[in-house]
């Protein structure tokens, strides 16, 4: 029996798709959760606190598994409807806005003030970079343009993921219009949009992954990441063609329970498997990771299209302050882990604490930032809408 044919094929609507917006909202708002966790974990970050929590170590590896590749999904997603409104020219010219320009300026003022502290804090056991400043940070800034971090100070930390994107959209874009001109996008997706068929859009990142894993080791300096790199573009495209072709979108909704009980058990058999409790060959583990992860891909999109189509308190309201709230939020969760490290509370309170804080400060932030137009610009803040009443001309 064909799962597709249990629900219809969706149009695109004219205003935004609620549903990917409340799902990317959701996502950017975990990054909370998971950078507080990395303060707490077993491996090296930009700052750490004394006490290590099991619990952090199990919360950011199975993050991990699913954090990132749902926000360059999304991103593609976002991009058809993008280029369904604008001409290809537009579209560049609208990155360059809202991600060159906002990553120039995190790297210049965002960025800084999380290497000072790291710097300043040789006592901190599993610094990422333990390179040694003394001096105030006025002092320090000059040498913010010294080339590269680890080795340096030069770096755009958490904001790789805005560069990576706007090289990805901007290697796509002529691509797109290859895949539309051809025809073969839309013989794709009417080839895959049947029954169990969309699963198999899930082969070329286990393929990715076993061919150039283990000689490309995760690094996010874009030079070097090639596995991250092939991962990671090729959902940016599948994203696109799943927002540029309805079918296939309706397709994948359909499989939402087969998606998510998939990824349960797959990523069950990774967890047991990489942790012993159950044997199972090395490459059966590594595999099920990333099956695990599309399965969960896949079961995200449809959940949000079944629960999140709608208004949500809050969360719809949020979409706006989304972007800036990403820039922003892990200089505030590292000052913060910084300023209590002398703190000694059980860590689940101080956990808690630092995530609390870290959410209304950095929302505060994006407010302020909202209110003036050169700071929008610098945080790729879109211009609040007018009311119709004031617009001219209707």
């Amino acid at each position: 029996m064909s799962h597709a044919a249990s629900i219809t094929p969706v149009s695109p609507p004219a205003g935004r798709r609620l549903d990917i917006d409340n799902l990317r909202n959701i996502a950017v708002l975990l990054l909370i959760l998971f950078h507080t966790a990395r303060l707490f974990d077993a491996q090296s970050w930009h700052i750490k606190d004394a006490v290590h929590a099991g619990f952090a170590d199990n919360l950011v590896r199975l993050m991990n598994q699913w954090h990132m590749p749902v926000l360059f999904l999304l991103a593609g997603i976002s991009l058809a409807y993008a280029l369904q409104r604008r001409a290809a020219l537009a579209v560049a010219r609208e990155r360059v806005k809202r991600l060159l320009l906002p990553l120039v300026f995190g790297m210049l003022v965002i960025v800084p003030p999380q290497v000072y502290v790291e710097r300043i804090s040789p006592q901190i056991a599993n610094r990422q970079s333990p390179l040694d400043f003394h001096g105030s940070y006025w002092d320090f800034l000059p040498q913010i343009v010294d080339c590269c971090y680890p080795q340096a100070n030069f770096s755009w930390h958490h904001l790789w993921f805005i560069a990576y994107l706007f090289v990805y959209a901007l290697l796509a874009l002529p691509l797109i219009a290859l895949l539309l001109r051809s025809g073969l996008a839309e013989k794709l997706a009417g080839h895959l949009a049947q029954g169990y068929r969309p699963l198999l859009l899930g082969l070329p990142v286990l393929l990715a992954e076993l061919l150039l894993r283990r000689s490309f080791p995760s690094s996010h300096d874009l030079t070097h990441d090639w596995a991250n790199h092939a991962h990671y573009f090729y959902l940016l495209l599948l994203g696109w063609l799943i927002g540029a072709q309805p079918r296939l979108e309706a397709a994948i909704h359909a499989l939402l329970r087969p998606a998510a009980l998939g990824a349960m058990v797959f990523t069950f058999l990774w967890l047991a498997g990489r942790d012993g409790t159950i044997q199972l060959p090395e490459r059966v583990i590594f595999l099920c990771r990333f099956a695990g992860e599309m399965a969960w891909l896949f079961a995200f999109i449809g959940w949000a299209k079944l629960r999140l189509d709608r208004p949500v308190k809050f969360l719809t309201g949020f979409s706006r302050l989304a972007y800036p709230f990403y820039i922003l939020h892990q200089t505030v969760i590292i000052l913060l882990g910084w300023a209590l490290l002398d703190w000694a509370v059980w860590w689940p309170v101080k956990f808690v604490a630092v995530a609390l804080a870290a959410t209304l400060i950095s929302y505060a932030l994006c407010r302020a930032a909202d209110s003036n137009p050169l700071s929008r610009l610098a945080l790729g803040l879109v211009p609040p809408r007018r009311n119709k009443a004031s617009r001219r001309g209707g």
